[in-house]
């Protein structure tokens, strides 16, 4: 009909839009611009020396600058440039670990502390698990301004994790910003969780041109209760069309791309951590027979 666009002529002008608007988004998609991204910053930081690092919390201002020093609390039996290596290879690598004080302060903070969904109050943890009624229709509730926590300002500037973020991107992390959030177990259905941008279905990453992200769990985490799955070595081998079109891939489809030896699900008690290129396709499991409290740092 006349008047309307074909596919092909609406599917350029979207990616025109974003080209325009959110350059990033688009061309971060190619391993080839992160690593060009990255070999400027690398230059930056030989001339203009050593730059603070600043925290935020997620989708906020990283208005506040840290410490980079060991915290003491962060443990690893792996260096970190033996963690990027295997980064490198299969998109992830396991550790390091919190020990058992920082396990118990953020719990106890994520139980008391202010939450939050998509910054309307929910009230507290502890709140919501007197009233089945309210948590029954939340599928995500964060922990608000959990970047003034000073246990998350020591992890975010801990040495070891700036050290494998510094190997990851090749050049000096300047921001991470903190996601400290529950993912609660309930009837929710899988289009109510995707409706509260649960990420449930395997996509890949965005965030800026490049970045790496150090996860822990802070509860006990299996198949069951939320636990974390990716594509193992996916973060730089993708189709054209993948990269052309959406950043989500159905199960069937991930599989038969990849085959299902790559599909990994990260289970581990509480206090296991990974770091993860999340270039790779990766989704959370919804949790079905108990919370899953996760703190993710996003290094960029």
């Amino acid at each position: 009909m006349p008047g309307l666009a074909s596919p092909p002529a609406s599917r350029m002008r979207r990616i025109a839009h974003i080209l325009l608007h959110r350059p990033s988004y688009l061309l971060g998609r190619f391993a080839t611009v992160r690593d060009a991204y990255s070999g400027l910053h690398r230059l930056k930081d030989a001339v203009s020396g050593a730059t603070p690092l600043r925290i935020g919390d997620l989708y906020h201002p990283a208005d506040a600058t840290i410490e980079v020093a060991a915290s003491g609390h962060v443990l690893g039996p792996s260096t970190a440039a033996e963690q990027v290596a295997e980064i490198r290879k299969q998109s992830y690598s396991l550790g390091p670990n919190l020990d058992k004080a920082a396990i118990a302060e953020l719990q106890h903070c994520a139980k008391t502390l202010p939450l939050h969904f998509n910054e309307a109050d929910v009230g507290t943890y502890e709140a919501l698990s007197q009233s089945p009624e309210r948590r029954g229709n939340l599928a995500l509730a964060t922990i608000r301004n959990a970047a003034s926590l000073p246990m998350i300002r020591a992890l975010a500037g801990d040495k070891m994790l700036h050290e494998a973020a510094s190997l990851f991107l090749g050049y000096r992390p300047t921001e991470v910003s903190c996601w400290f959030f529950w993912s609660l177990a309930n009837h929710l259905s899988d289009d109510e969780r995707r409706a509260a941008s649960q990420t449930i279905d395997y996509h890949y990453d965005v965030d800026g041109f490049n970045f790496l992200y150090a996860n822990f769990y802070l509860l006990d985490t299996d198949d069951m209760n939320g636990a974390h799955a990716l594509i193992a070595g996916s973060s730089r081998h993708k189709r054209l069309r993948h990269l052309l079109g959406s950043a989500r891939l159905g199960d069937a489809e991930a599989r038969e791309t990849y085959g299902p030896g790559a599909e990994r699900v990260i289970e581990g008690p509480a206090g296991s951590g990974f770091l993860e290129d999340t270039s790779c396709y990766h989704k959370a499991l919804a949790p079905v027979s108990a919370d899953r409290l996760m703190l993710q740092l996003r290094y960029r």
